[in-house]
């Protein structure tokens, strides 16, 4: 495994969990390449146990999200992964939005969070993130396309003025 890079990253990782780091270089897990909004994922009908594990930033489809990966999850690429999902609510806030068992090549695992920098509240399924760890999510995160209108042109109609 190739964790120099994976450490190179950021300070939020959490060396408790080095063995469950992303196992190609370019710091995703599985074969590096995440599902696009045009392709279906692979959800299997198992129902996942995500009861323990470790958070990290993943990338599903084209968002960032927080992620809880079971630490039953095996290190193999071809194996599925227990994962809860977690959607960003408000400033710090994230709350569950579904446990899944996904295929590798539909997630990709970016790294993890310590877990002195997060807050999970079991019973009401949140997470609290700390200010740091919020703007490594924004700078992992896309910039947002801004779509630009070009300016109409209102014709002036100048009847009854005189202009001199």
């Amino acid at each position: 495994m190739n964790t120099s890079a994976i450490a190179s990253t950021s300070t939020a990782l959490s060396p408790s969990r080095s063995h469950y780091q992303p196992t190609t270089s370019s710091g995703y897990f599985g074969a590096g390449r995440c599902e696009s909004s045009s392709t279906a994922s692979f959800i299997a009908n198992i129902t996942p146990s995500v009861d323990d594990g470790y958070f990290a930033f993943a990338k599903i489809g084209d968002e960032i999200c927080v992620v809880q990966v079971s630490s039953l999850t095996p290190l193999t690429a071809l194996s599925t992964i227990d994962i809860k999902v977690f959607r960003h609510e408000f400033v710090a806030i994230f709350r569950l939005d579904g446990t899944r068992t996904m295929h590798p090549d539909d997630v990709c695992v970016i790294e993890t969070i310590d877990d002195r920098l997060k807050c999970y509240e079991e019973e009401k399924e949140i997470v609290f993130l700390a200010k740091e760890v919020i703007e490594r999510m924004r700078q992992l995160s896309p910039p947002h396309r801004v779509q630009y209108r070009p300016r109409t042109k209102i014709p002036r109609m100048l009847s009854g003025y005189t202009v001199r």
